[in-house]
């Protein structure tokens, strides 16, 4: 076999850390041309891969000689109960799409992943991209719901909404109380175990009314991307939401825009909100699901 032939020979392959560098180079051109920009530094690539529990020594990465043009970043964890893989990001290089890098990648990784334990594979796309929906549908993933991203450019005018209550830190929250104020299911990427993993780089602030919790939010504080923001519902239409959001405004940075990352769409209160707020859809992920 001549060289050509050598270097053209591709595997995938399970990575491990020691790939981190050239797996963060991959990231990199695989979505330079994503839909919307996600030029992470490395920094922020570790602090994504700690976010959703992405365990390296299961990822995925498929190579050319040794230039690594594909990958499937693996989380994992509990998903309503069961042990649970995550698509935290599946990328290939915009020179070898469309070769069918995706589909051995997913068919090489989940009968270990089933024979494990792992009881169902997790993961979003973008509701435009339907070359890979069609294929996340023929690997046996379905739609369990659609959820949006919601942007605000401007910032927000600031205002005395300190109406019989006040805006705290919290530090040890109380997940089964603030848990309590849900309409819906945080994404994983937002799901207390994420807020858990990723604590050092997440503010929690509480609205307090007679020392009790009335509502939080939890987000990143210098990018203004909010986690989770609720409200009891006996507080509801109060301004507490609005009070917190601006709150959470004073710690950005500038040049930043503020940011709803996978909202559920089917929370049609939470959505209103963030509407009369100006907050406007960037773009919607399905969330898809298969039964191992």
């Amino acid at each position: 076999m001549d060289e050509g032939n050598k270097t053209a020979l591709r595997r995938c392959r399970f990575l491990n850390d020691e790939y981190f560098s050239k797996l963060y180079k991959t990231f990199l051109e695989a979505f330079s041309d994503y839909v919307m920009p996600f030029a992470l530094t490395e920094a922020q690539f570790r602090n994504h891969i700690t976010l959703n529990g992405v365990d390296l020594d299961r990822t995925v990465g498929c190579e050319e000689g040794d230039r690594l043009i594909a990958f499937s970043l693996n989380g994992f964890g509990r998903w309503n109960g069961k042990l649970t893989a995550y698509d935290a990001g599946t990328g290939v290089i915009p020179s070898h799409r469309r070769r069918g890098i995706s589909r051995e990648m997913f068919e090489m990784m989940m009968p270990p992943f089933a024979e494990s334990g792992i009881e169902q594979f997790l993961l979003e796309v973008i509701t435009t991209n339907t070359g890979a929906i069609a294929l996340y549908e023929r690997l046996g993933f379905r739609v369990v719901r659609e959820l949006g991203l919601l942007q605000r450019d401007e910032r927000l005018p600031t205002a005395d909404s300190s109406s019989g209550f006040d805006i705290r830190s919290i530090d040890d929250p109380d997940w089964n109380e603030l848990g309590s104020f849900w309409e819906a299911q945080p994404s994983w990427q937002n799901s207390i175990d994420a807020v858990k993993r990723s604590r050092d780089h997440k503010r929690i602030l509480g609205a307090h009314a007679d020392e009790k919790c009335i509502g939080y939010i939890v987000f990143s504080s210098i990018f203004g991307r909010i986690s989770q923001l609720a409200v009891h519902p006996e507080y509801r239409d109060r301004d507490v939401g609005t009070a917190l959001v601006l709150s959470m405004q004073t710690e950005m940075a500038e040049g930043f825009s503020m940011q709803v990352i996978n909202i559920d769409k089917a929370s049609t209160s939470a959505i209103e909100f963030f509407n009369k707020l100006g907050f406007y859809e960037r773009l919607s992920q399905y969330e898809m699901l298969r039964e191992m």
